[in-house]
C-alpha cells in the first residue's frame, strides 16, 4: 500500500491531534519549455512527479536529494509560490487549491518560508526593525504594536533590538541576517516554517547557532518545519523524519534515524556514501554511480534510477511504488528489491 492509499484523506474523523498539519497526495508540477525551433511538439520539464507524504504537527521533516531533484519546486508548491498541475495539498485540514480571499491570506500567515540568500530576502532600504514590522503592519496591526513585536522577536532570535534594530541588512553578517529572516517569519505566529537551504551559505559555527535556535523555537512554540538541504549531516541533526528525492519522486521516506542507520534504496546508499563521517561510522566505501541522471524532459519508463543502479533487474522495467518496509509502519521505499537487503548490499 502506497502513501497515497492511506485513508487520512477520506476519513473525516481523523481530525484534531491525529490530523497531520500537511498532507500531500500525488502532487505533480511540470514546466513548459519555450523557444524550441521547428518543433510543433510541446516539451515539459517534469519537476515534481506524484509526490505524496504527510507532515505531523510539531515535527521536522527533512528533504534531501541531488540538485534538480525537485526539492525547491516542492517547497514553492507548498508555500503557494507555484501552483501545482494536479494532486491534493491540504494544510491544517483545508484544501489549498480551493483557498480564496481570507482563507488564502490566513494560509500565507500560517505557512512562512525562509530562503537561502539572507541578503536578497530583505529590503535593503528598511531597517531591521522596519523589516520585521512591515508584514504585520500590512495585515492590519498598528505601527506601534508592530514595532513592539519586532523588538520582542529580535530578542527571541538572540539579537539586541537596541543594537540591531536601526541597522540595515548590509551592516549585518550572514548569520545575523538569517536570524532576522527567521524573526520576520515568526512575526505572523505561523504554524509551519519551510526552510529552503536556509543555512547553506553560512559557515559551520554559524550553521550550528541557527540550527540550535530553530530547535529552541520548535520546543517553545510547537512549530512544524519542512527542512530542505543538500547537507546530509545538517538534515540528520535537525530532522525527525526524512524524504529522499530523485528526479521529482520520493524514493525513501521514514524516520531519519532509521534511514541514516540502514538506508534501503540504492540511490540513498550512494548519496550517503559521499559523506565522510557516514563512511567512517558505517565502514563503507564511496559508491560511484555510472552515467548521469535521466533527462527530466524525457523521463524513462519504469524505475527512474534503473540506468544508474548497480542492482537493476528485469522487474525494474516496471515503475516501483512506495511500499512499507517490514516490520515498520512508518518507513516507505520505492524499490522492487528493497525487501531483499542482501541483494542491495
Amino acid at each position: 500500500m502506497s502513501v497515497s492509499q492511506t485513508n487520512i484523506l477520506q476519513d473525516p474523523d481523523l481530525g484534531g491531534a491525529n490530523q497531520p498539519l500537511l498532507i500531500i497526495d500525488q502532487l505533480y508540477k511540470r514546466f513548459p519549455i519555450k523557444g524550441l525551433l521547428f518543433s510543433k511538439e510541446k516539451k515539459y520539464v517534469h519537476a515534481v512527479n506524484g509526490v505524496s507524504f504527510e507532515l505531523k504537527k510539531g515535527e521536522t521533516l527533512g528533504v534531501v536529494g541531488e540538485s534538480g531533484c525537485g526539492k525547491s519546486t516542492l517547497a514553492k508548491l507548498i508555500s503557494g509560490l507555484l501552483k501545482n498541475d494536479s494532486g491534493d495539498l491540504i494544510f491544517d485540514g483545508q484544501g489549498v487549491n480551493e483557498m480564496r480571499g481570507i482563507s488564502l491570506k490566513n494560509l500565507r500567515k500560517n505557512l512562512q518560508m525562509v530562503f537561502q540568500d539572507s541578503y536578497s530576502s530583505l529590503n535593503p532600504r528598511l531597517t531591521i526593525e522596519e523589516a520585521i514590522a512591515f508584514g504585520p503592519t500590512m495585515h492590519g496591526m498598528k505601527k506601534e504594536d508592530a514595532r513592539e513585536l519586532a523588538i520582542q522577536l529580535l530578542g527571541r532570535v538572540g539579537l539586541d533590538a537596541n543594537h540591531f534594530g536601526n541597522r540595515y541588512p548590509s551592516e549585518l553578517s550572514g548569520g545575523q541576517r538569517q536570524r532576522v529572516n527567521i524573526a520576520r517569519a515568526l512575526a505572523f505566529n505561523p504554524k509551519m516554517l519551510i526552510l529552503d537551504e536556509s543555512v547553506a551559505a553560512l559557515d559551520k559555527s554559524v550553521q550550528a547557532q541557527i540550527l540550535n535556535l530553530l530547535i529552541e523555537l520548535k520546543k517553545e512554540s510547537q512549530l512544524t518545519f519542512l527542512f530542505i538541504s543538500h547537507d546530509l549531516q545538517v538534515v540528520n541533526y535537525i530532522s525527525d523524519r526524512l524524504i529522499v528525492m530523485y528526479l521529482g519522486q520520493i524514493v525513501e521516506y521514514g524516520p531519519s534515524q532509521k534511514i541514516f542507520e540502514q538506508p534501503r534504496h540504492p540511490y540513498t546508499k550512494a548519496l550517503f556514501s559521499s559523506v565522510p563521517e557516514y563512511k567512517k561510522k558505517n565502514g563503507v566505501e564511496k559508491i560511484i554511480l555510472s552515467g548521469d541522471p535521466p533527462n527530466p524532459i524525457d523521463l524513462p519508463s519504469g524505475c527512474k534510477f534503473k540506468e544508474r543502479c548497480p542492482h537493476a533487474k528485469d522487474i525494474c522495467a516496471v515503475e516501483p511504488k512506495l511500499n512499507l518496509v517490514e516490520p515498520y509502519q512508518d518507513y516507505w521505499v520505492a524499490c522492487h528489491l528493497a525487501h531483499a537487503q542482501k541483494t542491495l548490499d
